[in-house]
């Protein structure tokens, strides 16, 4: 129902393991005896080929360790060995000014659903030299990295099905199972924007709030969040094909019948993100017009009341230029926020067509959204004003279920 990122709320995404003023850093020249980054990456690679193996001696071989540091990398290997691996590799960046000091990723890719640096889960590890191998000897991961990822999962489980690749819990697998067959008919759905087929998309399918806050390693601020859509955490820069999907299992207890729909509304965050790229903005109504409309089985009676009305509680031209439709909203507005945008969409789907839609939210989106930008865009996509295209537009509200 939410989504994070182009269409709601913005996860803080590093460019890799390291924040980017470190990582800029020189690191510093190792003494005699120091832990060099390639020492520890080399013996990374053996743990990689390890674990890929699901060889626990051999991981145990590669990376010897005390302690805390013991612990952290048996627990990242119980995250990592169950799950079906497309790609994976461990990887190893110094932490600027802290010799023997390192972050240690879990980068690749799951199920084929890309992109093949997504960050998995992150430590934070001092190591040292003895007798010329590289030792762990402590875990000193910031506690906002600890449980990010996968490593929120206890005994995590993957389920791949029509194009989904469900990560959850090995106790909660019956759901996650359901979850992953809604995505057939979520499918069907997406052809309304021609959507067919498409790449495979990795979807959190959590136990609880607090699993959900783990796993993205922040809380973004809206306790009403359930279902939405986020850009994945992965080492490079350059766009996704598609974005991933997070989704609060209890909040399905007894709405079953309605996973198809949720699917497709976030499936359609998922793989429309892209018509916003390199605009100037990202209008929230935009994104989840798509969405809404996508996703169908509202009633527009509650807008055909709000344009009725002498004044409207979220006027269009608002709507378009509010950042989160959620912030300071209740629910009855952000519905009608929806249904403005889902219904725009469809009357611009109906009397344009697919390719005029991506036009028209390709100029909106890179308009300055003031009345004299909006006229500007709609002109340039659509060969009409902006006041042509709201009369008409309200006109058909008035034919909408």
């Amino acid at each position: 129902m939410l989504a994070l990122g182009v269409a709601i709320l913005a996860l803080v995404a590093l460019d890799g393991l390291l924040p980017a003023p470190s990582r800029e850093s020189a690191a510093p020249t190792p003494a005699p005896g120091r832990v060099r980054q390639g020492d520890l990456q080399a013996a990374l690679d053996d743990a990689t080929t390890a674990l890929l193996a699901r060889d626990r001696s051999a991981w145990d071989a590669a990376l010897p360790a005390t302690g805390a540091a013991r612990r952290a990398m048996g627990a990242l290997y119980r995250r990592l060995a169950p799950l079906p691996w497309t790609s994976l590799r461990l990887v190893a960046e110094p932490v600027s000014g802290r010799p023997g000091r390192f972050f240690v990723g879990a980068v690749g890719e799951l199920g084929h659903a890309g992109p093949d640096d997504r960050i998995f889960a992150r430590r934070v590890v001092d190591a040292e030299l003895r007798d010329g191998r590289p030792v762990l000897r402590d875990d000193v991961t910031p506690a906002e990295l600890r449980g990010q990822g996968v490593m929120a999962f206890d005994r995590p489980v993957v389920v791949r099905r029509h194009g989904l690749v469900v990560i959850a819990e090995r106790r909660r697998r019956a759901g996650a199972e359901a979850l992953a067959d809604a995505g057939g008919p979520a499918r069907r759905r997406l052809r309304l924007l021609g959507i067919r087929g498409g790449a495979p998309v990795v979807v959190w399918y959590y136990s609880s709030r607090a699993q959900l806050l783990r796993s993205l390693g922040e809380d973004p601020g809206e306790v009403r969040i359930r279902f939405f859509s986020h850009a994945p955490l992965r080492l490079g820069e350059r766009p996704t094909r598609t974005r991933d999907i997070g989704v609060l299992g209890p909040a399905l207890a007894g709405r079953e019948s309605w996973a198809p729909r949720m699917l497709a509304h976030e499936l359609t965050h998922a793989y429309t993100a892209r018509w916003f790229e390199g605009s100037r903005h990202a209008p929230t109504l935009l994104a989840e017009g798509l969405a809404t409309a996508v996703e169908g089985g509202r009633s527009f009676t509650p807008l055909r009341r709000d344009l009725a009305a002498a004044t409207s509680a979220f006027p269009l031209e608002k709507a378009l230029r509010a950042r989160s439709l959620w912030k300071g909203n209740p629910v009855a507005k952000v519905r009608l926020a929806y249904l403005e945008g889902a219904s725009l969409v469809l009357y611009v789907l109906d009397r344009w067509g697919l390719a005029a839609l991506k036009r028209f939210v390709t100029a909106v989106s890179d308009s300055d959204l003031s009345r004299g930008g909006l006229d500007t865009a709609t002109r340039r996509s659509l060969g009409i004003g902006w006041a042509e295209l709201r009369s008409g537009w309200a006109d058909f509200v008035q034919t909408l279920p």
